[in-house]
């Protein structure tokens, strides 16, 4: 599998809100009386979903690929201009909790669901600010 990248595509608004929509609605889902590795893959699916929100709306698309959930949320995060790494070490922590959740059958501690919420809702709030703009 080659590697993914990062790519110029027209600027789309509208198509971002369709992004943003979604991720509302998987982090909604995420409040469901569901197990902690559910809980864990629904946020994760809502970051990446806001992160595409903000890359659709830049103007911007991450290749499928190796590495695209990790380049996804860094090129979003770049480009709100703001201090992000904080947020990038969650968001990324998360991402390899859902891995690990997803690919290796192991469990999610309640408190790192509470973290990656916690870091998903930040996003989220911050793609809603990227497409007020």
């Amino acid at each position: 599998m080659s590697a993914a990248r990062v790519e110029k595509v027209y600027a789309d608004r509208l198509g971002a809100r369709v992004y943003l929509e979604q991720a509302e609605r998987f982090q909604s889902d995420a409040d469901s009386d569901l197990s902690a590795e559910s809980r864990s893959v629904l946020l994760h699916n809502a970051a990446i979903s806001a992160s595409n929100a903000i890359l659709q709306a830049a103007g911007l698309r991450v290749t499928s690929g190796e590495g695209s959930h990790l380049l996804r949320l860094e090129t979003a995060l770049e480009q709100l201009h703001q201090d992000t790494e904080d947020l990038l070490e969650r968001l990324d922590a998360s991402r390899s909790r859902r891995n690990e959740a997803s690919y290796a059958a192991m469990l999610v501690a309640e408190a790192s669901v509470e973290e990656a919420r916690e870091g998903t809702a930040e996003l989220i709030e911050a793609a809603r600010d990227f497409l007020r703009d």
